[in-house]
């Protein structure tokens, strides 16, 4: 049995276990609630090993496609000397950079080749869902982009007879905010033995592009849920006028739950979320919640009794709820407090532009780190990111344990 089918036998018995305590009414014995942690425990840890294989597959299959220095045939000579130029510097040779640089070994910057800036870029977009499916816009340099944020929509077109052009009445609902991408400065450290680089049969530019592309990845990812929007990205669950507004909220309804529930919801609430976008933005709309948010909901039922949550049992097929996939990030909010937010329903792929500089600068530090034998990668891009239309996302506040579910209006 592989990994998604045990985890959906684990969840199908987690469930039947559930169901038997709500028809009799009681709580679990000692022993039930033991085995039930067992299965809980095993179904988490089968959902890490699932990312985090497909995660390293995404990046090995990457790796596969760069060409080591003797395979460069057909490439012009001048990128084949770029790319040998910048693997010595990696590796810290004391030498002069003239080609495809922005200075010398003397002060330890080095401007990335083209092809490798766009390789960090792209070993990023394999490795996290949420950051695969924004829209994506490569800049080169630091200027606004100019791109503006929705505030409100245009109104519905109206039927009306045929009238003079000053008798047509101008549209006074589509309005814009202030706030513009803006890439900002970001940088990340890693840090590589000297052991490994002499001894390492993957090539020192495959390296330090992997371990670059799962920092600029997380921080990526941080951005856009949970940004504040002040010199970096504005995220999802950041409630602002500029991305996605409190009126975009749903509160949920924990009225019918113990004190000792730690659920976040109840099936109703999500369906509210569902409901309150509109079917255009829901063809696009992806749920995205943490892993400890997500095991609470896969235990809920509509009113006929179906569970909301529906497992991808297929490699490449998505967890569904209500139709509709499910993105599980650990950069998500996890915290089952009341007034908190946990869950972000929404169109990131028409309504999220995250904007980056195309060029990714390394600074090599040699000296700070030779008391550990190891070689220091500092890279420096450039990155922003904004929800740009609020109607297009809605979220999920935490209610108390009397609250009634609302939708904000």
């Amino acid at each position: 049995m592989d990994k998604k089918a045990r985890r959906a036998q684990l969840i199908a018995e987690m469930r039947e276990m559930n169901e038997k305590l709500l028809t009799e009414k009681r709580d679990f014995t000692d022993e039930e609630k033991k085995l039930y942690d067992e299965k809980e425990k095993e179904m988490r840890e089968l959902s890490a090993q699932i990312m985090a294989e497909e995660r390293q597959a995404a990046l090995a299959g990457f790796a596969t496609d760069l060409p080591k220095p003797e395979a460069d045939e057909g490439r012009d000579a001048s990128t084949n000397d770029a790319k040998e130029e910048f693997r010595k510097f990696l590796m810290g040779e004391k030498r002069d950079l003239n080609v495809g640089t922005s200075g010398s070994q003397g002060n330890g910057y080095a401007l990335a080749p083209e092809e490798f800036s766009k390789e960090v870029i792209a070993a990023v977009e394999k490795d996290t869902q949420l950051y695969k499916i924004v829209d994506k816009v490569p800049v080169s340099g630091a200027g606004s982009l100019g791109l503006p944020y929705e505030s409100a929509d245009a109104s519905d077109a109206s039927w009306s007879n045929e009238v003079p052009d000053d008798e047509i009445t101008g549209d006074s609902t589509w309005a814009f905010g202030k706030r513009e991408l803006i890439p900002t400065d970001l940088v990340k450290l890693v840090k590589v033995s000297k052991k490994m680089l002499a001894t390492s049969a993957v090539p020192i530019d495959q390296l330090v592009r992997e371990k670059l592309a799962y920092k600029f990845m997380s921080a990526f990812e941080k951005g856009i849920l949970t940004g504040t929007g002040s010199g970096q990205p504005l995220g999802v669950f950041t409630a602002s006028a500029n991305g996605v507004p409190t009126t975009r909220d749903v509160t949920s309804d924990r009225s019918a739950y113990t004190k000792a529930s730690n659920m976040p919801c109840c099936a109703d609430d999500l369906i509210k979320m569902k409901m309150n976008l509109r079917p255009g933005y829901r063809k696009n709309a992806v749920w995205v919640m943490h892993t400890d948010i997500l095991k609470g909901i896969m235990l809920l039922k509509d009113n006929d009794g179906q569970y909301l949550w529906r497992p991808g049992l297929r490699d490449g097929e998505p967890d569904k709820i209500l139709g509709m996939p499910v993105i599980e990030s650990e950069f998500a909010p996890n915290a089952v407090v009341t007034n908190q937010y946990v869950i972000v329903l929404g169109d990131f792929k028409t309504y999220y532009k995250f904007a980056y500089w195309k060029n990714v600068e390394i600074q090599l530090l040699v000296e700070k780190f030779a008391g550990k034998n190891q070689i220091g990668y500092l890279g420096h891009t450039l990155a922003d990111g904004m929800p740009t239309l609020g109607e297009a996302f809605t979220r999920l506040k935490v209610g108390n344990k009397t609250s009634t579910g609302t939708v904000s209006s």
